[in-house]
């Protein structure tokens, strides 16, 4: 089953990607045309390079992304022109020129730094110093420029106007993959209390550990979509639903995951003392398991505080009574279909 759920996610991962993983080929083809056609290039490497880095699956916003490329390498190249006004012949010792490349990376990374944008600017400042230096301003200085603004702005066509994701569908997404995450560690719970195994306890307290990177992944989605909703087109025809929809999944998700991670240590600490495990509760884990994964039926009834089909009477069970109402609570309301 635990392979089965990996494969599973992996498959989703992929499919998820699919979209994105397209549009980087096909940027980074006509980037490459354009920059041969407009520039007479003949191997135009950093335009295609910059389509695929501008569009590559995971990004939480493609347009930030390309804007930080372009700005990072003209921090680099900048940088890497005036290493060069340096005269040569204060140059003749190999560890001079080291030193004049290691100063221009550390000047072009930290300049990047300022701005406050995401990595790759400053990391894109640091190699178009290097680059300069390395291959001279004729090979990697305008020349690298123009081919970079031509694969950024393929990247802007393609994210902005072209393939402009739907907001919605990436918060949704998100939080079908926490979900799933949850969802099988919920069942893997009541395994646990069912075989009264602390061993399968410790393995679904792990799965609800993992899940706390599909909760930042989550987080970046809604700040993606709220990006969107102020700087694209699509996101502006629907601002208002979209930004209430982020903010409504990121407190969710954040609840969910912290009152998972409550049950999972409570169960596996009740579990390790050797505590007899309440009557029905691994029933209704399983059941929770199942709403969380988006499989539940609607014979499924609520958990209420105090159900006599659960009796978490005893000072080792205690603990589990608040993350299992809030989980109750959450889950049925915040379960999420399969993205299309």
């Amino acid at each position: 089953m635990k392979h089965t759920t990996r494969l599973s996610l992996s498959f989703n991962r992929i499919a998820a990607a699919g979209r994105d993983a397209l549009a980087s080929a096909v940027a980074g083809a006509l980037a490459w045309l354009l920059a041969s056609g407009l520039f007479g290039h003949t191997h135009p490497v950093f335009a295609i390079v910059t389509a695929i880095v501008c569009l590559a699956p995971g990004l939480p916003n493609h347009g930030r992304q390309a804007v930080g490329i372009m700005l990072g390498v003209a921090i680099g190249i900048l940088m890497g022109e005036l290493a060069l006004l340096v005269p040569d012949s204060l140059m003749g010792a190999g560890a001079l020129a080291l030193l004049r490349m290691s100063g221009a990376v550390l000047c072009s990374i930290l300049i990047a730094s300022a701005f406050g944008l995401p990595a790759v600017v400053p990391i894109q400042a640091g190699v178009s110093a290097v680059l300069v230096l390395a291959m001279g301003p004729e090979n990697a200085g305008w020349h690298r420029m123009q081919d970079v603004f031509v694969g950024a702005g393929v990247g802007l066509l393609f994210s902005q106007i072209l393939l402009t994701p739907d907001p919605l569908r990436q918060v949704d997404g998100a939080m079908h993959n926490l979900l799933l995450r949850i969802g099988t560690a919920l069942k893997t719970a009541a395994s646990a209390v069912q075989n009264a195994d602390p061993t399968k306890a410790d393995t679904a307290l792990g799965l609800i550990m993992q899940a706390q990177e599909d909760l930042v992944l989550l987080r970046d989605g809604a700040d993606a979509a709220r990006y969107a909703a102020r700087w694209s087109l699509r996101g502006r025809l629907a601002a208002g639903p979209v930004t209430a929809a982020a903010d409504q999944s990121e407190h969710d998700a954040i609840r969910i995951c912290a009152a998972a991670l409550l049950l999972g240590d409570a169960l596996h600490e009740a579990l390790r003392q050797g505590s007899r495990q309440p009557p029905g509760l691994a029933s209704h884990l399983q059941m929770l398991g199942a709403r969380a994964s988006g499989k539940a039926g609607n014979d499924i009834l609520p958990y209420r505080k105090g159900s006599p089909t659960i009796g978490l009477t005893d000072p080792a069970w205690l603990p589990l009574i608040s993350p299992l109402d809030i989980l109750n609570k959450m889950l049925p309301t915040t379960c999420v279909k399969s993205p299309p």
